[in-house]
């Protein structure tokens, strides 16, 4: 698939240049890298390689857009490879453009209303920030990663940013936060990622109003964070695991919890397939879900690996599922919820006993009673006091 892209260099994003000798295979600096060549990063979204910054090639007429840009001018659209693009925002602060600004008028954006083609890593150093404004797209196409050791913004707010593969799942490698980094998005999109966030232990982040789509994972959480008005969107597994423990690489989930206790709020889980499972919770993790939406797949929640971690689930609706939620011994908590439409509204609760069965209060359900199969039967799962209509305000708000 071909890309009209362009070009930036970003000096502060720069830690070190060109390749050590401990990493041969690593591109050389403004070098194009296709999905072949080069050194393959792991898929654990950990960086082994010592070039740092962004390695990108401009088109032709980028260079000509360039060439009739006036001095100085701030980085819209297109932009040379060899430029190193001027602050950006209401102020680019003091001498910026031959002029001095008042000191006290920050820097607003790094990167504004322009594509961005990503040839290496790009990585964002600790202690670090970089801002991304509207209308800004990063396109891959290789196991390149954004990673982010110091703090990425992103604000789409008044036009939607993007971080787009080659049109598939795993065409590029995803957003990396890791220990120590700190993730911000607004108003942005995610497509075509192997894990289009990868929020390592010790990291933290914040999305609202962002789509991730078309990813063989939408999300992998390893730490406390949140996820607002945010639209997971799954991609059929490119194969098919029983499995019922939890781990990054399994190929059920869209978005995976281990160890972790996020906050999910008005959000969407559109399933692609009857194999995929929209969340997968294991270890000891107790996150909140309020007010989302759970449609179309295998499972809702399947939750495993952990004892009484009691997963919390308010105001949500579940829909057109196979098994609104796989309980095992997790002792989930649902309440004021809706479930319709489902073959199971709980279920496997192997391993379970009643003092780690899931906590079900003040619920509807389309038979007017909780649906659950025989190893919940079991241990005597009921909801003691169903609702008699459901719920007029679950599911997400403002998505």
């Amino acid at each position: 698939m071909a890309f009209r892209i362009l070009s930036v260099v970003v000096a502060s994003l720069v830690l070190a240049g060109g390749c050590s000798e401990a990493d041969p295979g690593a591109p050389e600096p403004g070098a194009e890298v296709t999905p072949d060549a080069g050194k393959k990063q792991p898929d654990s979204g950990k960086n082994t390689s010592k070039d740092t910054g962004v390695n990108a090639e401009p088109d032709d007429e980028a260079a000509a857009d360039e060439d009739d840009a006036e001095p100085g001018a701030p980085a819209t659209g297109k932009t040379d490879a060899a430029v190193v693009p001027k602050p950006t925002g209401a102020d680019a602060g003091p001498g910026a453009d031959g002029g001095t600004a008042a000191p006290s008028t920050p820097v607003k954006y790094d990167y504004l209303k322009q594509d961005v083609k990503l040839t290496a890593d790009l990585v964002i150093p600790a202690g670090k920030t970089v801002r991304v404004g509207p209308m800004v797209n990063f396109t891959a196409s290789g196991n390149f990663k954004v990673q982010v050791l110091g703090e990425l913004i992103v604000d789409g707010t008044e036009g939607v940013s993007s971080f787009l593969g080659a049109g598939k799942p795993r065409s590029w490698h995803g957003i990396v936060v890791e220990k120590g980094g700190k993730l911000t998005l607004t108003h942005a999109k995610i497509d075509g990622a192997a894990y289009g966030i990868f929020a390592m232990p010790g990291s933290d982040f914040a999305v609202d109003y962002t789509t991730i789509s078309n990813s063989f994972k939408a999300a992998i959480v390893q730490s406390d964070g949140s996820f607002a008005h945010t639209k997971f969107e799954s991609t059929p597994p490119p194969t098919i695991s029983l499995a019922e423990d939890v781990t990054v690489d399994d190929p059920n989930g869209t978005l995976t919890i281990m160890d972790a206790s996020p906050t999910i709020t008005d959000s969407s889980f559109a399933g692609s397939s009857g194999f995929t499972d929209m969340v997968r919770i294991g270890g000891k993790s107790s996150p909140l879900f309020d007010h989302c939406y759970l449609h179309n797949a295998h499972c809702g929640f399947h939750t495993s690996g952990g004892t009484n971690n009691s997963p919390r689930i308010t105001n949500s609706i579940f829909e057109n599922l196979a098994y609104g939620i796989m309980a095992y011994t997790t002792k989930p908590i649902v309440e004021d919820s809706v479930f319709k439409k489902n073959t199971t509204d709980i279920g496997l609760c192997n391993g379970a006993t009643e003092d780690n069965a899931a906590v079900l209060k003040n619920n509807s359900y389309a038979n007017g009673e909780v649906a659950l199969d025989a190893s919940c039967f079991r241990i005597n799962i009921v909801d003691p006091a169903p609702a008699s209509t459901p719920n007029p305000t679950a599911g997400p708000r403002g998505l």
